[in-house]
């Protein structure tokens, strides 16, 4: 059977439509035949390949189609980058247990009296100073909080990919759905096909046996009726095919004006069903299902989020080292000395006066690098820091995580009864799918049998054209149950294998 493709599958063009292609290539084919020689016999040859090449697409199959969609999809995207986020938080979260360390320094102008901090001397000038320093901290104990807190970040983390999963899987059963309606669409034209075909070729037939006078003209105008019906049925079918192409291609975010086709991989359905017990499919479910275990990953999140808060209750012993030095304009150091001659300091008793030599000492602005050098320093020791009172904000943090603790526990219930009513469900409408399929293919074979004797006596003009009708009605209708059957067990069926962590393949 031919597939489709785009919005509109190639086996869809109308008939009429072909014939008059067919004709126009063929008058096209004799033309160019005639004007064939031996130098446009490799450009014809290049040309057509060239052409098949741009004309063929690519056939999807169903891997395809999950595999794109979750390349693509926007939402599964946003959650990747929740995933990156939260692998940001746990590299932080194992950067806190190194030391702090940072560097200060400082250019400044202080006007007016003030106290020079390295000289302890008070000046009234414009005096420029600098600052430099070092400090590093590390924390020796605060409560297991660092631990506590790479705990919380590496369960959000996990919790994170889950729920990636989870809408992954959503994306997957939408995409399994979608694939497996244009399956179903796909035979359900072809069936209505051969019913027109049927049709077409009873009332041929018919038509020869009224004019050779056999049968009456009511049962040509039975026929003609009836194929008007079948090929409505076509058209309604062929509109159920396009429109299942279209919900596909929408769900991978396609262009629809693309050509698009699917593979069509073979069915097979065992006699026998094998099916584990409802009991057996949960646990295997519960084990893997994403949302059940996106609950688990943030219970251990809150819990961990407890313990946090309780820490922030705890002492924080650091230890903290610190260098320093610095620079000021106004420090001087001594330069020399300088004789200014005799200079009288008193008199004797005698009224004799004395003289002593005038010494000047002389100063001048103490280098940048001796300043840098004399003045460093260092400072070595523990900070104790003890909570006493916090306005109550630690208790009612406290409070809250152990609330959104409860919260997590309720989520974890909430999804796994969910998940249990759904596979009690699917497990139910796979069994009833399996025996429904199973007694339509019975029917199916009944009401085969029973049409080709009435056709039979049909062609000998034993029956009437009303009695062959509603034989043909009936097996018309068997086969489309069979066929809706069919693709119902397989469906329900996958959904099942899906649950259990086995994938959606065909």
């Amino acid at each position: 059977m031919q597939k489709g493709r785009g919005a509109l599958p190639t086996f869809l063009k109308n008939e009429i439509d072909a014939k008059s292609i067919n004709q126009d290539c063929e008058t096209k084919n004799k033309l160019v035949m005639i004007s064939i020689n031996r130098r446009n016999i490799l450009f014809i040859a290049v040309f057509l390949f060239s052409s098949f090449s741009a004309f063929s697409s690519k056939v999807w199959s169903l891997q395809d189609c999950i595999d794109y969609a979750i390349a693509n999809n926007i939402e599964i995207k946003q959650r990747v980058l929740n995933e990156n986020s939260s692998e940001e938080d746990l590299s932080q979260s194992y950067a806190n247990f190194l030391p702090s360390l940072n560097a200060d320094v400082s250019h400044g102008y202080s006007y007016g009296r003030s106290v020079d901090p390295f000289t302890n001397d008070f000046s009234t000038e414009r005096i420029m100073r600098q600052n430099g320093s070092a400090t590093g901290s590390v924390v020796l104990f605060a409560g297991f909080q660092n631990v506590n807190y790479l705990r919380m970040n590496m369960h959000r983390n996990t919790a994170m990919r889950y729920d990636t999963e989870r809408v992954s899987n959503d994306i997957i059963l939408s995409i399994g759905a979608a694939y497996m309606q244009i399956l179903y669409n796909e035979d359900f034209v072809e069936t209505a096909r051969e019913q027109v075909e049927i049709i077409e070729q009873q009332l041929e037939r018919t038509r020869i046996l009224f004019e050779g006078g056999t049968v009456a003209k009511g049962s040509v105008l039975e026929l003609e009726a009836r194929l008007s019906e079948e090929k409505l049925n076509l058209i309604t079918a062929e509109n159920n095919l396009r429109l299942s192409y279209l919900e596909l291609v929408h769900l991978l975010d396609l262009d629809p004006g693309e050509d698009f086709d699917i593979e069509q991989p073979e069915i097979d359905i065992s006699e026998d069903l094998i099916l584990d017990s409802y009991e057996q499919v949960f646990e295997k479910a519960v084990q893997v299902e994403p949302s059940v275990k996106w609950a688990e990953e943030n219970i251990l999140v809150a819990e961990k989020l407890v313990d946090l808060e309780k820490g922030r209750l705890s002492p924080r012993l650091s230890l903290i080292g610190n260098l320093g030095t610095g620079y000021s304009q106004a420090a001087e150091q001594f330069a020399g000395q300088e004789n200014m001659g005799p200079v009288q300091i008193g008199y004797l008793e005698d009224n004799t006066p004395v003289f002593s030599d005038r010494i000047v000492n002389s100063f001048e602005t103490k280098p940048y690098a001796d300043q840098v050098r004399d003045n460093f320093s260092q400072y070595v020791g523990l900070n104790l820091r003890i909570p006493l009172f916090n306005r109550m904000e630690v208790r009612n943090r406290i409070q809250q995580s152990k609330i959104e603790l409860q919260r997590a526990k309720n989520t974890y219930e909430l999804n796994r009864n969910n998940l249990n009513k759904t596979i009690g469900q699917a497990h139910a409408d796979a069994m009833a799918a399996w025996q429904k399929y199973q007694a339509t293919i019975k029917s199916l074979d009944s009401f085969g049998e029973s049409f080709k004797y009435t056709q039979q006596r049909f062609d000998l003009g034993m029956v009437s054209s009303v009695e062959f009708n509603e034989s043909q009605i009936r097996l018309a209708k068997a086969q489309r149950e069979a066929l809706q059957a069919k693709y119902d067990y397989v469906f329900k069926q996958k959904i099942m294998e899906f649950y259990m962590g086995e994938g959606f393949n065909l």
